[in-house]
């Protein structure tokens, strides 16, 4: 095969002058001679480098041409299979079966399609006859792995992966795949033993000590995840993601500073990047330095447009230090990059409400309900705003709907039942009170900070002693 990297100047030279001879056989529409080794050249050329239709061409003649050399059907198969032509690709293999009727390649390439089409069960079938007639088995393990992992069997995927990273201790995909299986599987303890016996053996394998770091973090295991990243790193300064991995777990031990720095440590190594100051934000908005947070966070959306929870972030920040013209546009900002977050939709709201827009936030809110987006906090919100544009009725239709959204909210039927006293509507704000008490006692605390005068309510005073609150 003809990779990238393996396309040096003197394969350049070697290949230029056939692909040249191919091309120009084709323009006139012609036959040519080209014998097996240069077939096999031109598909794989043609093939590495996107341009399937010529490689099925060239296949497709070397097998008018060498009829019993079987790679080529093989290859019509693959790249067929490539092309999502599955019927093409079955076509193929049926020529193959009268030259090898049990052979490798036919079991091998008929599990590829089998697994391209879905139907994993029959892929692996055909994979298991592949491995009773292959010279190198390591070479099927981790494809039967895979279709295990397709249909859920992580148990035996572990195995064929085990069997995988024995034959080849470097294999960091069989790594990458036997953590994964570990962690849905939710066996962490038994994933962090099977690292650390394997880091015994193989200590100077960077990738599995930041698998084991992840799952001893998982297990919250901060101390001993942090060792291991911090090998991970000494074996490789240059491995970026265990930076970011050490990052996450000094955040989620609230080691904030560290986290930062740890960040700032990955730019001698990668530069950094929009994502890396827009976390070094977030760490210093949770050391609450408002003003340094704000410069990483400008930092990141000036490295990256299109880091949204960049703008958010700056967003929320403007809204706290009663910016509010910078806010709504930060806010808008993020909602350009996803029109569809409705956590963005109800900040957006929340913040042309408090800057004084109503309206514009009254079809926020509309919009945010549209969407199907049914949080209780949205719907008091949204009644709140529209008593105080004096739209009562409007008002309270919305926190009906809101109550019937949410039947187990307490807090949905404390409001409710504040507006109905509120509007004189005692007797259905006793129903509603009794109910948000049952669902939550506490919560009447609340109520009465909204709503104070309804302390010296009769009906609730009696409600609450009838409940021996």
């Amino acid at each position: 095969m003809y990779e990238d990297d393996d396309l040096d100047e003197e394969n350049m030279e070697r290949i230029l002058p056939l692909i040249n001879r191919f091309e120009d056989m084709l323009k006139r529409k012609e036959e040519w001679f080209f014998d097996v080794d240069e077939f096999e050249a031109l598909s794989d050329y043609y093939y590495e480098n996107g341009k399937v239709k010529k490689a099925l061409k060239a296949v497709e003649i070397a097998i008018d041409q060498h009829p019993s050399s079987s790679s080529f059907i093989v290859r019509m198969a693959h790249y067929h299979t490539a092309n999502n032509n599955l019927k093409g690709a079955l076509k193929s293999l049926k020529q193959l079966e009268n030259i090898e009727p049990d052979g490798y390649d036919l079991f091998m390439t008929r599990a590829t399609i089998y697994s391209k089409a879905g139907k994993h069960q029959r892929a692996l079938h055909f994979y298991k006859a592949a491995l009773k007639k292959a010279n190198f088995p390591e070479d099927v393990w981790p494809l039967i792995a895979i279709e295990h992992q397709m249909m859920g069997n992580f148990e035996m995927a572990l195995k064929y992966l085990k069997l995988t990273l024995e034959a080849n201790v470097e294999d960091e995909i069989a790594i990458y795949n036997i953590a994964l299986c570990f962690d849905l599987l939710d066996k962490g303890e038994e994933g962090i033993s099977f690292f650390k016996k394997f880091t015994d053996k193989n200590p100077y394998c960077e990738v599995a000590w930041y698998h084991l770091a992840i799952l001893s973090a998982k297990e919250r295991l901060n101390e001993e995840a942090l060792r291991a990243i911090d090998y991970a790193i000494l074996i490789d300064e240059y491995f970026t993601a265990a930076y970011y991995e050490k990052a996450r777990i000094l955040e989620r031990t609230f080691r904030y500073k560290e986290a930062a720095e740890t960040y700032m440590e990955s730019f001698e190594y990668e530069g950094p990047t929009g994502f890396s100051y827009y976390k070094i934000g977030l760490c210093y908005l949770n050391m609450d330095k408002p003003d340094k947070a704000e410069s990483y966070l400008t930092k990141a959306i000036q490295e990256d447009q299109d880091l949204d929870e960049a703008f958010y972030e700056l967003a929320l920040l403007k809204d706290e230090q009663k910016a509010g013209a910078e806010a709504i546009y930060f806010i808008g900002k993020a909602l350009e990059l996803d029109t569809e977050n409705t956590d963005y939709l109800f900040t957006s709201a929340e913040i042309h409400r408090r800057g004084g827009m109503l309206n514009e936030a009254e079809v926020i809110y509309q919009n945010i309900i549209e969407k199907g987006f049914i949080d209780p906090e949205v719907f008091m919100d949204y009644a709140e705003l529209l008593f105080d544009l004096c739209e009562f009725d409007d008002g309270m239709e919305v926190l009906y709907q809101g109550v019937q959204l949410n039947p187990e909210s307490a807090d949905m039927n404390y409001r409710i039942c504040g507006y109905l006293y509120t509007l004189q509507e005692s007797d259905e704000a006793d129903i509603y009170f009794k109910r948000a008490v049952e669902l939550n006692p506490d919560r009447r605390m609340f109520f009465f900070e909204l709503f104070p005068k309804l302390k010296e309510s009769q009906s609730i005073n009696k409600i609450l002693q009838d409940k021996r609150l």
